[in-house]
């Protein structure tokens, strides 16, 4: 199994890398709008409450960029997005295909 890249200095505590390569970490617990928190060795600011599960930015991504999470690309950026920020519905184009209709348009 692959290892875990970063090390605690370079990655908040309360922030997961899943496999070497994902450009998004998952939260593992929450991180309240205004507190520091450390990026890959980069000192944000939280813009927004990230709640636990949810992803934010390992790097600057641009628009139309591929998000990385467990090696697999999940969505595309639909504007730039910062270290740091979370990436979710509201910034992402998901890449994954629905398995069967509920009556959605």
């Amino acid at each position: 199994m692959e290892s875990l890249v970063s090390t605690p200095a370079e990655i908040d505590p309360r922030l997961l890398r899943l496999r070497a390569g994902d450009n998004v970490l998952i939260a593992t617990e929450p991180i309240p709008r205004g507190t520091e928190f450390v990026v890959d060795g980069r000192t944000v600011i939280a813009d927004d409450d990230v709640p636990t599960g949810f992803k934010v930015a390992a790097t600057n991504l641009t628009a139309g960029e591929l998000a990385i999470r467990l090696g697999t690309p999940i969505g595309r950026t639909t504007r730039d997005i910062g270290v740091g920020e979370i990436v979710h519905t509201h910034n992402l184009a998901s890449l994954y295909l629905r398995t069967h209709g509920r009556g959605e348009e």
